[in-house]
């Protein structure tokens, strides 16, 4: 499990869904922009989006680490058939060695993404990222 502690008390600040790729926007509590880039999405869960939402933790975690509740969560499995089909979600996302990030609020928004990269980058990274996509 890998924590990103310098996001407590920081801001989500939105995000932006293309295709399976999703831009989480980011701030420290010095207001320093970042961006998770997670490609090859399988699932996301996100709720309670408002102005200023405060962060209280950001955890990723590794294809070995996930847990039956993480996947229950990013994919919204309800019913009485919640317990096979997370198992074999499971199974299925750690024998493709996906990983995890997850957003927990102090206020405000929470967010889960499952996908097979997650890379944080610096405001300038994600800015040069996204001009070269846009040329290209």
């Amino acid at each position: 499990m890998k924590h990103y502690d310098q996001f407590h008390d920081g801001w989500l600040d939105g995000l932006l869904i293309e295709d399976k790729t999703v831009r989480l926007f980011l701030s420290t509590e010095e207001k320093l922009p970042f961006t998770f880039l997670a490609n090859g999405v399988l699932a996301l869960s996100g709720s309670g989006f408002k102005a200023g939402n405060i962060i209280f933790d950001v955890i990723s975690r590794q294809a070995d680490e996930l847990t039956h509740g993480e996947i229950v969560s990013v994919y919204g499995i309800e019913g009485v058939t919640a317990v096979d089909e997370a198992q074999k979600l499971l199974d299925r996302a750690r024998d493709r060695n996906l990983i995890i990030l997850e957003i927990s609020p102090s206020y405000g928004a929470s967010c889960m993404i499952l996908a097979e990269s997650i890379e944080l980058l610096s405001g300038r990274e994600s800015f040069d990222r996204s001009l070269e996509s846009a040329i290209k």
